[in-house]
């Protein structure tokens, strides 16, 4: 699939990017200042993860901390949906709850079928960041939709 790690680190930039465009988009149509400042924190953490990508070489790999990221598994139940503008903030939720989910699992599965220990310790650790935007897209998702009130 990747001849080196520099093509890896483009795969990852793109995803990235991607992430990004997502975020903004969300924060745009989020109507609830809270909710505005989730996406665009969210949008900021995918910039410099993009930044963190565009300025690595092989040897920061070693710095990454690993760790178990909890998972409140809401995505697993949960439909895909498809962005449209006219999006209502659950959806919204739905919509990055299940793209985290699908870039950890990308991830997380490259990390696998990769022998390179350099290669699969960035897999892991995107793996990782991701996990972590996903938990708090299901806070937020448990917190207003499902909610306590």
């Amino acid at each position: 699939m990747w001849k080196n790690f520099e093509e890896v680190v483009r795969f990852a930039i793109q995803k990235e990017a991607g992430a990004i465009a997502l975020y903004e988009a969300a924060s745009r149509m989020a109507e609830r200042p809270e909710a505005k400042a989730m996406f665009d924190e969210l949008a900021a953490d995918e910039r410099a993860h993009r930044k963190t990508l565009e300025d690595l070489e092989e040897r920061d790999v070693s710095k990454y901390h690993l760790e178990e990221i909890l998972d409140l598994g809401i995505s697993d139940y949960l439909p895909d949906v498809e962005f449209s503008p006219d999006m209502g903030y659950r959806e919204i939720l739905v919509l990055a709850m299940k793209r985290e989910e699908k870039s950890k699992s990308l991830y997380t599965d490259l990390a696998q079928n990769i022998a390179q220990e350099e290669l699969k310790r960035v897999f892991l650790a995107l793996a990782q960041e991701e996990a972590k935007h996903k938990l708090r897209l299901e806070t937020e998702y448990e917190k207003y939709i499902l909610g306590d009130s």
